[in-house]
């Protein structure tokens, strides 16, 4: 694209007034939908193209490029930073809004107005459809004030007179009127919008599960939709087996809750140390509420104050972008505690009376309560399918017709049905909701977790050990196929999760705790000798030009014609015969150096050279000059005695 400046006579500050709705829509968007990454640097790149004059010459061609390149930059943010959110999947408001971006920055550089304003009024009403955030009327305000502005720049509405400003106020009340229906119609029809979409696509949810829920319901109908990609977590070091977030301890045949005895209940972490314990690092990269997944066992949480509650669950205050050090039982046990009441044995009569056949006859050969548990784990492991659709109509409740005809369910059915089996035979168990993270990197030994790794399984109380101890009956083997687990990405993909899930964690930093980043970027010992590199480099550029003023002297000039013939000669020495002047060397002494290097035939070439650059520099003729040629001939010359 041409950057050359604007024919007419327009002043930068005109165009920043001019650009200013597409800024204020550029910061809404960021708001809105955490894309710092994206609108920080076009935001900065269009100040800078503004102030240096740049005006692209206007065409479809480059329209339809612009958008070209911002939708894909838009996609590229899904994997590099936080996902958008709205109405439409992150995988269809990803590169739309950033398809808007090209558009208004392009016909706003281009001075085409109107449009540049109606594509960021489009955007706008994209990142409005977003609920929730308390910056958003300080970002809705910007871009009021920003339609202000243009309205006003230099007397221009006032001076337009009452047809100017009736065609103004019209244009933004278009504007307008468009852009507030259609936020309104994108929240009445989010519901329908998402679940058409996730239809057409055979269902890729933006998450759901037990991981993060306050209550598990349990129906004869349900459809879980596929859990996204999206990543929760980074975890590093040891690779826990679990995450979990809440306990849910009262069952009412349709639904698990936790009991208010359990949630009001004060833990503390068992903080000394013990043999084999292990240590990993824990990144969030998006709001989770305020439960920290941590593994069973968890003694310490470092960069933060926990508040641990009944069940062993951990509750911070805040968490997004954060980094927490755990220290970890080596075994991923569970504290010891004293034994539960009866709580963990309760069960509606009806449901009792229906399950407890089932369960006398699925664990009739186990005496204890561990041997009970695994015969019911086994049993769902070994003969059922996962699948994220689930049809239990038929005789009795839900559970009893999963039990009896083995269909296919997913992990809060196998772990509900589990446990309601075992309280019929007055085994204490409890439902935990929580993560299941997938491999590790093998370059960075992270694990990064995502949404659909959302899970629930089976937590029973053990006599002999006087702890909870986890069992999960889900039938792992059809369930990474039905989420869309893939197996190793092999070299390539593991080389790029690691430098995605950097950039992540970075990203994460950068929207939720930017004061940490600006601490965490100052004491790193690679920023400060990155920074001692760019010194040097900067100190050693002044150098090298001041010794070229010194080298030109009385023959350097003005014109830069001469001066590039000037520089062309100083690159031919040292490219073809490794001579470079020193700070305080004459052209004579250069030359004389040349000629006991090279001999006296080349050196008599750049003599003629030198002799005809004064005679341009001083007398004039620089037309005629015949040094551009010389400096070609002592080229071949040198490149001539090399080869003899």
């Amino acid at each position: 694209m041409s950057a050359s400046a604007p024919a007419e006579d327009v002043s930068r500050l005109t165009r920043l007034v001019e650009l200013s709705p597409v800024f204020a829509a550029l910061g809404l968007h960021a708001v809105a939908h955490g894309r710092w990454l994206l609108c920080a640097p076009v935001a900065a790149g269009l100040l800078v193209a503004v102030l240096a004059g740049v005006r692209p010459k206007y065409s479809p061609g480059r329209l339809l490029l612009a958008g070209a390149l911002g939708g894909g930059a838009g996609a590229l943010m899904l994997w590099v930073g936080e996902p958008p959110s709205g109405p439409f999947p992150p995988q269809v408001l990803g590169p739309l809004c950033g398809a808007l971006v090209g558009f208004a920055v392009l016909c706003g550089l281009c001075r085409n107005r109107l449009y540049a304003w109606t594509y960021a009024f489009l955007l706008v009403a994209l990142s409005l459809s977003v609920r929730g955030s308390g910056a958003l009327p300080w970002a809705l305000g910007l871009v009021g004030l920003s339609v202000l502005a243009v309205s006003f720049q230099e007397g221009g509405l006032a001076r337009a007179g009452l047809g100017g400003v009736v065609g103004f106020l019209a244009f933004v009340a278009v504007l307008g009127g468009l852009s507030l229906p259609l936020v309104r119609t994108l929240h009445a029809s989010e519901g329908l919008l998402m679940e058409t979409f996730y239809r057409l696509t055979n269902g890729a949810s933006p998450g759901s599960g037990s991981g993060l829920q306050s209550v598990l319901d349990i129906g004869a109908l349900a459809r879980m939709p596929r859990g996204s990609t999206r990543p929760l977590l980074v975890v590093s070091g040891a690779r826990p087996e679990r995450l979990r977030t809440r306990v849910f301890d009262r069952f009412d045949g349709e639904r698990w809750t936790t009991s208010e005895a359990l949630e009001g209940k004060r833990l503390a972490l068992p903080g000394e140390e013990a043999e084999g314990e292990k240590r990993m690092a824990m990144t969030v990269l998006r709001p989770l509420g305020h439960w920290l997944p941590v593994p069973a066992g968890t003694r310490e949480v470092d960069g933060v104050r926990p508040e641990v509650r009944g069940g062993w669950v951990v509750r911070v205050e805040e968490s997004e972008g954060m980094t927490f050090g755990l220290r970890v039982d080596g075994e991923d046990r569970l504290p010891a505690e004293e034994a539960p009441g009866e709580v963990l044995t309760e069960l509606p009569e009806a449901l009792e009376a229906e399950l407890r056949p089932l369960a006398e006859a699925l664990t009739g050969e186990g005496g204890t309560a561990r041997e009970k548990a695994r015969a019911l784990e086994a049993y769902f492991r070994d003969g059922y399918e996962y699948s994220l659709d689930v049809d239990l109509r038929g005789e009795g409740s839900p559970l009893a017709v999963l039990v009896r005809e083995k269909r296919a369910a997913y992990c809060t059915y196998f772990a509900s049905a589990m446990a309601a089996l075992l309280r019929t035979v007055e085994v204490p168990a409890r439902v935990v909701g929580g993560f299941a993270p997938e491999g590790r990197n093998p370059l960075t030994g992270a694990s990064v977790v995502r949404e659909r790794d959302a899970h629930a399984w089976v937590e029973v109380y053990l006599e002999e050990e006087g702890r909870f101890v986890a069992f999960d009956p889900t039938p792992w083997r059809s369930r990474d196929e039905a989420l869309g687990v893939e197996g190793s990405a092999g070299v390539l993909g593991s080389v790029v999760e690691a430098v995605t899930t950097l950039m992540r964690e970075w990203g994460a930093l950068l929207r939720y705790q930017p004061l940490a980043l600006v601490r965490a970027v100052g004491s790193s010992p690679l920023f400060w000798l990155l920074v001692g590199v760019g010194f040097v480099w900067r100190l050693r550029g002044r150098v090298r030009r001041g010794r070229g003023r010194r080298q030109r002297g009385a023959m350097g000039g003005k014109d830069a014609r001469l001066e590039a013939a000037y520089a062309r000669y100083l690159r031919t020495l040292k490219r073809r015969a490794g001579l470079v002047p020193g700070p305080a060397e004459t052209d004579e002494e250069l030359l004389e150096r040349l000629r006991a290097a090279r001999g006296d035939a080349v050196a008599e070439v750049a003599a003629r050279f030198l002799e005809s650059y004064r005679e341009a520099r001083y007398r004039g003729g620089v037309a005629e000059a015949p040094w551009r040629e010389q400096v070609e001939e002592l080229d071949a010359a040198l490149r001539a005695e090399r080869l003899s």
